[in-house]
């Protein structure tokens, strides 16, 4: 290790000792910036060091997937292999990324005024206005829940009187 010129091992993980001495170093920066320059937010020294290993972890699996690779044949690749390699890999992403927006962008619509009424139904309610009580009508037998009213509960008969308004004039959607 070379403490002029600081670089990571990327040989090894981020536990070991010369990647860690750096990843504190770093944390120990970030830090100093954040306070210098008065940052809104404050982040723990342990949210830092987490982040700073990921990150880590990512530069690692990309430095390692660039290294040369035995070939069928049993020879290391060469350099315009190894890029040849790697062009193909990220065409190959790049081509299941957009054949998965394809997809996305071609699915149909046709529930869509439902949750548009759903969504004017939810702000219309508002925060309080929704409950985890559900009934239904299963072979022919229609459940029904008993709520015993009490005096801590909040009255939401005008919450309810608004469903079953709905569910009268949009009687296509029920």
């Amino acid at each position: 290790p070379n403490m002029t010129i600081i670089a990571f091992d990327l040989s090894r993980n981020s536990s070991s000792p010369w990647n860690t001495f750096i990843l504190e170093s770093l944390r120990q920066e970030l830090q100093q910036r954040r306070t210098m320059e008065s940052w809104p937010v404050e982040k723990s020294d342990d949210y830092i060091r987490e982040t700073l290993k990921e990150r880590y972890k990512r530069l690692r699996t990309v430095w390692r997937n660039a290294q040369p690779r035995l070939t069928t044949s049993g020879a290391v690749e060469t350099p315009v292999e190894t890029e040849i390699r790697l062009i193909e890999k990220r065409a190959e992403a790049g081509k299941e990324s957009r054949q998965c927006n394809r997809r996305r962008n071609v699915t149909d619509d046709d529930d869509l005024p439902v949750w548009q009424w759903l969504q004017s139904l939810i702000r219309l309610l508002g925060e309080h206005g929704m409950s985890s009580e559900e009934s239904s009508v299963e072979n022919g037998v229609e459940n029904v829940l008993h709520v015993k009213k009490m005096d801590w509960r909040r009255n939401i008969d005008r919450e309810l009187d608004i469903i079953d308004l709905q569910r009268l004039v949009d009687e296509d959607l029920f």
